[in-house]
């Protein structure tokens, strides 16, 4: 037979720790509701802060207004007019001249100058707008684009490298008549000329030097006129 000791256990629960293990689930839910909440009030709050920066930016556009800046045919000119004679592509060529200088029907192999130059020199691509006016100009203000009409790019005047030429000579068999030819300062001369002739003839057939120059032209051109607002050049060599 059990003892009985005078005190029981107390097995009943503590009060309120039923609804503390209950107010968990609870608890959680409350705190995904309000974060699900917080991320769509951020999301709607970025869609409308840019649709509120799109609409003050077509408003500003369709504004009459509003500060744009305008492209005149006079600034324009004003800049491209001063760009006289640039040289805006250049190349060099190889020259190989020979001259022969005789005296009358004397034979050459007595009384003569036989004359070689070899060596090199070189030849630019020149534009000129100085004499560009407003017929030339035409401008897109939506676009801030600017077509310019111009001549195409010229061949200037040929250039030869003395340092890398060399100049062979031979001549009459009479040394006395031929002391003339031998002694001219100005002798060479016209071997020179001849040789400036023929870098000019070489430069002027030579494709690649024009297309380069009409690319340089572009490039210059853009340059000059971004600083003035164009965003787009366009050159029609004519």
């Amino acid at each position: 037979m059990a003892k009985d000791t005078g005190q029981q256990r107390d097995t009943r629960p503590l009060p309120g720790a039923g609804r503390q293990r209950m107010a968990k689930p609870g608890g959680n839910f409350l705190g995904r509701l309000l974060g699900s909440l917080i991320t769509k009030v951020i999301v709607v709050a970025v869609i409308v802060l840019v649709a509120a920066y799109a609409l003050i930016a077509k408003i500003e556009h369709l504004n009459p207004f509003a500060s744009h800046t305008t492209i005149t045919s006079t600034v324009v000119l004003g800049k491209l007019t001063k760009i006289e004679q640039v040289h805006v592509a250049t190349r060099s060529y190889p020259v190989d001249v020979k001259i022969t200088q005789s005296v009358g029907i004397i034979p050459c192999f007595l009384i003569c100058n036989q004359m070689d130059l070899k060596g090199s020199g070189t030849d630019d691509a020149i534009v000129d707008l100085s004499k560009l006016s407003r017929r030339d100009v035409s401008i897109d203000q939506s676009t801030k684009t600017v077509t310019v009409r111009m001549a195409a790019p010229v061949i200037g005047p040929a250039d030869l490298d003395p340092a890398t030429c060399s100049i062979t000579s031979t001549h009459g068999a009479v040394n006395g008549l031929t002391a003339a030819f031998r002694d001219n300062p100005n002798g060479y001369r016209p071997l020179y000329a001849a040789a400036d002739s023929q870098i000019h003839a070489t430069a002027q057939r030579d494709k690649g030097l024009l297309a380069a120059a009409e690319q340089s032209t572009r490039a210059m051109l853009a340059r000059v006129l971004g600083v003035v607002g164009v965003k787009k050049v366009t050159v029609d060599f004519s």
